[in-house]
Protein backbone atom coordinates (compact mmCIF):
# COMPACT_ATOMS: atom_id res chain seq x y z
CA UNK A 1 0.00 0.00 0.00
CA UNK A 2 1.15 3.54 -0.75
CA UNK A 3 0.49 6.47 1.53
CA UNK A 4 0.74 10.02 0.24
CA UNK A 5 2.38 12.57 2.51
CA UNK A 6 2.72 16.32 2.25
CA UNK A 7 6.27 17.19 1.13
CA UNK A 8 6.59 20.00 3.67
CA UNK A 9 5.01 18.49 6.80
CA UNK A 10 5.08 14.71 6.26
CA UNK A 11 1.36 14.65 7.15
CA UNK A 12 -0.35 11.56 5.74
CA UNK A 13 -3.21 12.86 3.59
CA UNK A 14 -4.31 10.02 1.28
CA UNK A 15 -3.52 6.47 0.16
CA UNK A 16 -3.68 4.40 -2.99
CA UNK A 17 -6.73 2.59 -1.64
CA UNK A 18 -8.75 5.37 -3.31
CA UNK A 19 -9.15 5.33 -7.08
CA UNK A 20 -7.51 8.39 -8.61
CA UNK A 21 -8.99 10.33 -11.51
CA UNK A 22 -8.43 13.65 -13.28
CA UNK A 23 -9.44 16.55 -11.04
CA UNK A 24 -12.74 18.24 -11.90
CA UNK A 25 -12.94 15.92 -14.96
CA UNK A 26 -10.26 18.11 -16.55
CA UNK A 27 -7.70 15.84 -18.24
CA UNK A 28 -5.39 18.82 -18.79
CA UNK A 29 -4.79 18.87 -15.01
CA UNK A 30 -3.95 15.18 -14.56
CA UNK A 31 -0.20 15.93 -14.58
CA UNK A 32 -0.48 18.26 -11.59
CA UNK A 33 -3.34 16.92 -9.47
CA UNK A 34 -5.63 13.98 -8.80
CA UNK A 35 -9.08 13.50 -7.36
CA UNK A 36 -10.51 10.76 -5.16
CA UNK A 37 -14.07 9.99 -4.15
CA UNK A 38 -14.80 9.71 -0.45
CA UNK A 39 -17.35 7.58 1.37
CA UNK A 40 -19.33 7.87 4.58
CA UNK A 41 -18.81 5.24 7.20
CA UNK A 42 -19.84 4.62 10.77
CA UNK A 43 -17.18 5.82 13.17
CA UNK A 44 -15.83 3.13 15.45
CA UNK A 45 -16.95 3.46 19.02
CA UNK A 46 -15.06 2.41 22.13
CA UNK A 47 -18.34 1.59 23.88
CA UNK A 48 -20.28 -1.25 22.33
CA UNK A 49 -22.97 -1.32 25.03
CA UNK A 50 -21.59 -4.42 26.71
CA UNK A 51 -21.79 -2.99 30.23
CA UNK A 52 -25.11 -1.22 29.70
CA UNK A 53 -27.96 -3.74 29.68
CA UNK A 54 -30.51 -0.94 29.42
CA UNK A 55 -29.72 -0.63 25.70
CA UNK A 56 -30.83 -4.19 25.13
CA UNK A 57 -33.94 -3.69 27.20
CA UNK A 58 -35.04 -0.68 25.14
CA UNK A 59 -33.84 -2.22 21.86
CA UNK A 60 -31.92 0.96 20.98
CA UNK A 61 -28.52 -0.49 20.23
CA UNK A 62 -26.68 1.46 17.56
CA UNK A 63 -28.94 4.50 17.46
CA UNK A 64 -26.09 6.85 18.36
CA UNK A 65 -23.91 5.93 15.40
CA UNK A 66 -21.81 8.80 14.08
CA UNK A 67 -21.12 8.84 10.35
CA UNK A 68 -17.91 10.44 9.09
CA UNK A 69 -16.20 11.06 5.77
CA UNK A 70 -13.62 8.27 5.54
CA UNK A 71 -10.74 10.39 4.18
CA UNK A 72 -11.23 13.15 6.76
CA UNK A 73 -11.38 10.68 9.63
CA UNK A 74 -8.63 8.29 8.50
CA UNK A 75 -6.07 10.99 7.79
CA UNK A 76 -7.11 13.39 10.57
CA UNK A 77 -7.86 16.23 8.16
CA UNK A 78 -9.23 19.48 9.54
CA UNK A 79 -11.52 21.82 7.66
CA UNK A 80 -10.33 25.41 7.42
CA UNK A 81 -12.24 28.51 6.36
CA UNK A 82 -10.65 30.80 3.81
CA UNK A 83 -12.20 33.71 2.00
CA UNK A 84 -11.09 34.46 -1.55
CA UNK A 85 -8.53 37.06 -0.46
CA UNK A 86 -6.97 34.69 2.09
CA UNK A 87 -6.90 31.91 -0.49
CA UNK A 88 -5.16 34.17 -3.01
CA UNK A 89 -2.48 35.01 -0.44
CA UNK A 90 -2.12 31.35 0.53
CA UNK A 91 -1.91 30.00 -3.03
CA UNK A 92 0.62 32.62 -4.14
CA UNK A 93 2.94 31.68 -1.26
CA UNK A 94 2.35 27.95 -1.70
CA UNK A 95 3.07 28.03 -5.44
CA UNK A 96 6.31 29.94 -4.84
CA UNK A 97 7.29 27.38 -2.22
CA UNK A 98 6.41 24.52 -4.59
CA UNK A 99 8.43 26.03 -7.45
CA UNK A 100 11.46 26.36 -5.18
CA UNK A 101 10.98 22.77 -4.02
CA UNK A 102 10.67 21.47 -7.59
CA UNK A 103 13.70 23.44 -8.78
CA UNK A 104 15.75 21.70 -6.09
CA UNK A 105 14.22 18.20 -6.19
CA UNK A 106 12.77 17.73 -9.68
CA UNK A 107 13.68 20.55 -12.11
CA UNK A 108 12.12 18.71 -15.07
CA UNK A 109 8.67 19.23 -13.50
CA UNK A 110 8.91 23.03 -13.19
CA UNK A 111 7.56 23.95 -16.65
CA UNK A 112 4.61 21.54 -16.48
CA UNK A 113 3.83 22.61 -12.93
CA UNK A 114 3.83 26.33 -13.80
CA UNK A 115 1.51 25.83 -16.76
CA UNK A 116 -0.99 23.53 -15.08
CA UNK A 117 -0.92 25.37 -11.75
CA UNK A 118 -2.32 28.47 -13.44
CA UNK A 119 -5.21 26.46 -14.91
CA UNK A 120 -5.82 24.76 -11.56
CA UNK A 121 -5.92 28.03 -9.61
CA UNK A 122 -8.17 29.70 -12.20
CA UNK A 123 -10.62 26.81 -11.88
CA UNK A 124 -10.62 27.00 -8.08
CA UNK A 125 -11.11 30.78 -8.09
CA UNK A 126 -13.92 30.67 -10.65
CA UNK A 127 -15.73 28.01 -8.57
CA UNK A 128 -14.52 29.21 -5.18
CA UNK A 129 -17.83 28.89 -3.32
CA UNK A 130 -18.09 25.21 -4.22
CA UNK A 131 -14.91 24.28 -2.33
CA UNK A 132 -14.13 23.37 1.23
CA UNK A 133 -10.47 23.34 2.21
CA UNK A 134 -8.71 20.89 4.50
CA UNK A 135 -5.32 20.80 6.21
CA UNK A 136 -3.29 17.83 7.33
CA UNK A 137 -2.81 16.80 10.94
CA UNK A 138 -0.06 19.37 11.65
CA UNK A 139 -2.43 22.25 10.75
CA UNK A 140 0.43 23.98 8.94
CA UNK A 141 -0.92 26.70 6.62
CA UNK A 142 2.31 26.62 4.61
CA UNK A 143 1.66 23.02 3.60
CA UNK A 144 -0.59 21.89 0.78
CA UNK A 145 -4.32 22.34 1.13
CA UNK A 146 -6.68 19.55 0.22
CA UNK A 147 -9.64 20.70 -1.84
CA UNK A 148 -13.07 19.11 -1.51
CA UNK A 149 -16.23 19.64 -3.51
CA UNK A 150 -19.46 17.84 -4.28
CA UNK A 151 -19.86 16.56 -7.82
CA UNK A 152 -23.40 16.61 -9.12
CA UNK A 153 -25.83 14.88 -6.79
CA UNK A 154 -23.21 12.82 -4.93
CA UNK A 155 -23.72 12.56 -1.19
CA UNK A 156 -20.03 12.58 -0.28
CA UNK A 157 -17.34 15.00 -1.41
CA UNK A 158 -14.46 14.41 -3.74
CA UNK A 159 -10.98 15.40 -2.58
CA UNK A 160 -8.36 16.96 -4.84
CA UNK A 161 -4.61 16.86 -4.17
CA UNK A 162 -1.73 18.63 -5.90
CA UNK A 163 0.50 15.70 -6.90
CA UNK A 164 3.83 17.52 -6.81
CA UNK A 165 3.12 18.50 -3.21
CA UNK A 166 3.04 14.86 -2.14
CA UNK A 167 5.56 12.10 -1.64
CA UNK A 168 4.70 8.41 -1.80
CA UNK A 169 5.68 6.05 0.96
CA UNK A 170 5.21 2.30 0.56
CA UNK A 171 4.13 0.20 3.51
Amino acid sequence: MKVYKDVFTNDEVCSDSYIQSSPFEMDELKEIAFEVKSNKRAKDSDDFGIADNSEEATNEMGTDVEYVIDIVDSFKLTSTNLDKKEYNTYIKNYMQRMLKYLQEKNPDRVAVFKQQAQTFVKHVLSNFNEFEFYMGESLDMEAGLIYSYYKGEELTPRFVYISDGLIEEKY
